[in-house]
């Protein structure tokens, strides 16, 4: 899960802080803050990339229209995180791409498949499992929690691991800076950043790429060569 940095509110015209007075209205603030991504999935949505609420509007009237508590999501992500949070959710028992460095708690695999870091601590474990069960992102053909036949998410991480996999064999045989942007380009039309960093993991020059080209990525969750770092925001 890519950690994004939302910033604060943006401002108008005359520099002051945008009041919403819906909260659709901050999509394309979002979206120019950090992407036109699924904050949880990572996919590029151009359509239907809706508003989601960290809190539930429902159980946190007071938060529907704040700045802070807003990321973006799909339709997958959107409507299985609501179905899970009928109630109130409390924020601290889950681990978010804005307050977290978040690239620290899954592993991606080219089945399309996601697992928790068996590095992490039984208490960020447990919380990483709740993460991964709020946003379903776990569901996949060979494990209990099936997805429907409409959430392909499972599958799009897999054509996207195929991709970057082939764009590093072919770099190893033309590595130049003219491959080097051909490359990130495409991985920021693939989206699933999270596919592109593990694949290329070794290669510092592309990891360092790959956190510039997409908007909003958190650069102080990485060092110099790219590799994600412990504690500089959130528990992770």
């Amino acid at each position: 899960m890519r950690p994004v940095e939302r910033g604060d509110i943006p401002t108008d015209a005359k520099g002051q802080s945008k009041q919403y007075n819906q909260y659709n209205q901050a999509q394309p603030d979002l979206i120019s803050r950090i992407g036109e991504y699924c904050s949880y999935c990572e996919r590029p949505i151009k359509t239907n990339l809706a508003v989601e609420h960290i809190q539930s509007k429902n159980s946190q009237p007071q938060l529907e229209l704040s700045w802070n508590n807003f990321l973006l999501a799909c339709t997958n992500c959107n409507s299985t995180k609501s179905t899970k949070v009928r109630d109130d959710i409390t924020q601290s028992y889950y681990y978010w791409p804005s307050l977290d460095n978040t690239f620290r708690v899954f592993v991606y695999k080219p089945s399309g498949m996601i697992e928790i870091n068996s590095a992490l601590k039984a208490f960020a474990y447990a919380k990483a499992q709740k993460t991964l069960k709020l946003t379903g992102l776990d569901r996949h053909p060979n494990t209990l929690n099936k997805p429907s036949p409409k959430d392909k998410r499972w599958l799009h991480r897999q054509e996207a691991w195929d991709l970057a996999y082939l764009a590093k064999t072919q770099l190893a045989q033309n590595n130049n800076p003219k491959m080097r942007n051909f490359i990130v380009m495409n991985a920021k039309i693939q989206g699933l950043w999270s596919i592109w960093m593990t694949v290329f993991h070794d290669d510092f020059d592309m990891l360092n790429r790959l956190i510039q080209a997409f908007p909003g990525t958190c650069c102080l969750c990485f060092d110099s060569n790219g590799q994600p770092v412990h504690g500089l925001r959130g528990e992770l």
